[in-house]
């Protein structure tokens, strides 16, 4: 029994990839200075909201811009003024974004041995990765993400919403402390 329950999660967060594959095309198209409105209308889906104890049967599910706009068993149709991207979910379940509260946006791939361009262009690839995965929001514990942050926030690259820290906070030896074993503090023993 157990078994199935994490089989069912499982196929539901791999489902959830059409939603974020309409993000893809939502950014997209503002990255690429389309000023009409974007819609996209997802149709036959099965939609799991997290307080129901099951999905519901296939509906439609319509989002004007960033908002969910309706919601129905019966076909809905898009306003004019709206560029609509239709997605058949083909019977598939649609969830909410999955958040991650640990992340490292620009950090966890880092390359010291590298320049920082390089380190960017590859937290930016990581980011359109975690998104294509289900993760719409990541809280960054640490590290310089807020130039990703604003890329993403711009439209320019597709990714989560980041909600950044800053810089990293540890004690001594901790996992922010970056020197090596046999370094000693500068504080220590004065100036």
């Amino acid at each position: 029994m157990q078994m199935n329950a994490v089989y069912t999660i499982r196929q539901m967060m791999i489902q959830a990839c059409i939603v974020l594959i309409a993000v893809s095309v939502v950014s997209s198209n503002r990255a690429y200075g389309q000023n009409k409105l974007t819609a996209i209308l997802f149709k036959n889906v099965r939609i799991f909201d997290g307080n129901a104890s099951a999905a519901t049967p296939p509906s439609y599910l319509l989002v004007e811009g960033d908002t969910i706009a309706k919601i129905s068993s019966e076909p809905i149709s898009s306003p004019d003024e709206y560029l609509t991207t239709v997605i058949d979910g083909k019977n598939r379940v649609l969830i909410p974004g999955l958040i991650d509260a640990h992340y490292h946006s620009a950090g966890q791939y880092a390359n010291p041995d590298v320049d920082y361009g390089y380190n960017y262009i590859v937290a930016g690839v990581s980011a359109s990765h975690i998104l294509l995965e289900g993760f719409t929001t990541v809280r960054d514990l640490g590290g310089p993400s807020f130039g990703l942050k604003k890329a993403i926030d711009d439209g320019i690259i597709s990714g989560p919403r980041i909600y950044p820290s800053g810089a990293m906070i540890s004690q001594t030896g901790g996992h922010g402390d970056s020197r090596s074993w046999n370094e000693l503090n500068p504080k220590f023993g004065g100036n």
